[in-house]
């Protein structure tokens, strides 16, 4: 096994990669969908008019006003939560056989899915394939949640802080070139193929495959098994334990959980996922609408969203590089209530 510093090393590069595929379609998905409403034919297929359908009835439940821009909103509001909500559950059955199998072939394989998500991408020419792709893509995404499994595996108290500031940093740097990538690949495509309507998310999509692919290969070589044989959990998995992997409120009570020292770990592990939990309802409604706002209200294109994400990313990746890695161990928690109360301050 390589030493701790290494092994972050490793997973920072990895995370980076990963963020950067990640998020190249966020400045590319409102024009998607308008490709996928404007087609006939070949492109509109019937499970954009059944979607469709669907925003329909949401608009008639809430009172929602019957217009073009709200429509694209919600259509992508739709997409974003199918993903999330896939990940939701592939990411604990992933880690709870990383703990049978070992980090290493877990992450693997969810990196494999990643990039089979990715090709399909590539031939999306209608909705349903694209769908496909985001259902793949939803289903492997259990990459980080591994990664983080090792981060656990590797540090010691003292140095989780610093090794996950880290994480956090290669997290905002793929935020900050990720959608700027993907705005260029965009914008080189039509250049290139001006004839082509496809080119515009098949080029991005090519390059994310292409990032997919070399990071397989860079955690194929240089990121060791941090899980022994010895700690991996050789216990009948019954169906009891699936239900407490994949039930929301069993995840919310950490009922998996059973070699903690005191009833005490346990609440503080609930209100720290509660917490989490709220804090990503926030951030992913940020992340899959930001994009259809701007699209709608200031007609902005692609490149104009990638700059956009670059500024925010640069903004996290300071805080997160710069001043949570100092945070003392210990002092945790009063950080966060100071950075919460001064961005209320500022607003």
């Amino acid at each position: 096994m390589g030493t701790t510093a290494n092994i972050i090393g490793v997973l920072f590069i990895s995370i980076l990669i990963d963020f950067l595929e990640f998020t190249i379609i966020l400045p590319l998905l409102p024009k998607i969908l308008t490709y996928y409403g404007h087609g006939n034919g070949v492109n509109q297929d019937s499970l954009y008019v059944q979607t469709m359908s669907f925003v329909q009835f949401i608009q008639d439940l809430t009172g929602a006003p019957n217009d073009a821009k709200w429509n694209s909103v919600l259509f992508g509001g739709i997409i974003g939560s199918l993903f999330s909500f896939l990940q939701f559950f592939s990411s604990t059955l992933s880690g709870a056989a990383s703990d049978r199998y070992g980090r290493k072939p877990m992450l693997l394989l969810s990196m494999i899915g990643i990039s089979l998500s990715y090709a399909i991408w590539c031939v999306s020419f209608n909705l349903t394939i694209f769908m496909l792709a985001r259902i793949i893509g939803g289903l492997s995404k259990a990459n980080v949640a591994i990664i983080l499994a090792i981060v656990s595996d590797t540090t010691t108290e003292n140095e989780r802080n610093r090794a996950m500031a880290w994480i956090g940093a290669a997290f905002s740097l793929g935020f900050i070139f990720g959608p700027l990538l993907g705005a260029f690949c965009s914008q080189w495509g039509i250049a290139y193929w001006p004839k082509s309507t496809v080119i515009f998310f098949v080029f991005p999509a090519v390059v994310s495959l292409v990032l997919s692919l070399i990071n397989i290969v860079f955690i194929s070589r240089y990121c060791p098994e941090t899980l022994p044989v010895s700690k991996r959990d050789n216990k009948q998995t019954t169906i009891t334990d699936i239900y407490n992997r994949i039930l929301p409120w069993h995840l919310f009570k950490f009922t998996a959980i059973h070699n903690v020292k005191s009833v005490d770990d346990i609440t503080i592990l609930r209100r720290l996922g509660f917490a989490s939990f709220l804090y990503m309802i926030i951030f992913a409604g940020l992340e899959f609408t930001i994009t259809f706002l701007v699209y709608n209200r200031f007609n902005w294109n692609s490149m104009k969203q990638g700059k956009m994400f670059f500024i925010m990313g640069l903004c996290m990746a300071l805080v997160q590089g710069g001043y949570v890695r100092r945070i003392p161990h210990g002092k945790e928690i009063t950080a966060a209530i100071s950075f919460i109360f001064n961005s209320k301050v500022l607003k």
